[in-house]
């Protein structure tokens, strides 16, 4: 009398294992919190002119963003970071902006990362003085700039298949390349980009997640 009963208590705890694991395959994606966005700053020249990235960094971490500002040479090194992360499993939201010097790092980041086939959301650049085309992994890029002598409008490398907007602020004259990034009309913009981006590429991947309704079969 045990047997067939245990037979059949283990029949449904297999049923329920395995009812719980087609569950949590199905399952949506939750939302990401915003401490799974990380966004990189990088300064231009000798870390004097770029103060607007150090203030726009303290308004990404009051929003809850997990932001750090680097000077231009720290690129590198922030890149590592990123890469190791990544390798190990911490698929965060990538987002980098940068200034001047700062916004060519931002190009030199994004290209190491495409050689290692890691995605980058969002790259906000403030008047890039040497602008390289925008690799493929990137999928939304956003430059600020003048044409003032050092500001220069952004392309796409042939395989880029994202958003590129290229803000042109010359008939702007309240702003120069010394306080382009320093702008709280254009850090606004730029933490909206965050937040719209972010929130629509979830959607995107949360529709996709979704299981697709069978067709009904038609009868003969």
């Amino acid at each position: 009398m045990l047997a067939p009963l245990l037979s059949g208590a283990i029949f449904i705890a297999l049923a329920l294992q395995g009812g719980t694991a087609a569950l949590a395959q199905s399952a949506p994606r939750a939302a990401p919190t915003a401490k799974q966005v990380q966004v990189d700053l990088f300064r231009g020249l000798a870390d004097i002119f770029s103060r607007g990235m150090d203030t726009l960094t303290d308004k990404l971490n009051r929003q809850g963003y997990s932001a750090r500002v680097y000077s231009t040479h720290g690129w590198q090194s922030a890149a590592a970071q990123i890469a190791d992360r990544y390798t190990r499993g911490h698929r965060d939201i990538i987002v980098i902006i940068g200034h001047s010097l700062g916004a060519n790092a931002a190009f030199d980041i994004a290209s190491a990362l495409d050689r290692q086939n890691i995605p980058v959301e969002l790259i906000v650049t403030f008047d890039a003085t040497r602008p390289q085309p925008v690799p493929k992994n990137v999928l939304h890029f956003v430059n600020f700039y003048q044409q003032n002598g050092f500001g220069k409008p952004v392309s796409a490398a042939p395989d880029f298949k994202g958003e590129l907007s290229n803000v042109d602020l010359t008939a702007d004259t309240g702003l120069s390349h010394t306080t382009i990034e320093k702008s709280p009309r254009l850090h606004a913009m730029v933490m909206k980009k965050i937040e719209d981006v972010v929130n629509n590429d979830l959607q995107k991947t949360i529709q996709a997640s979704k299981p697709k309704a069978k067709k009904a079969r038609k009868s003969s």
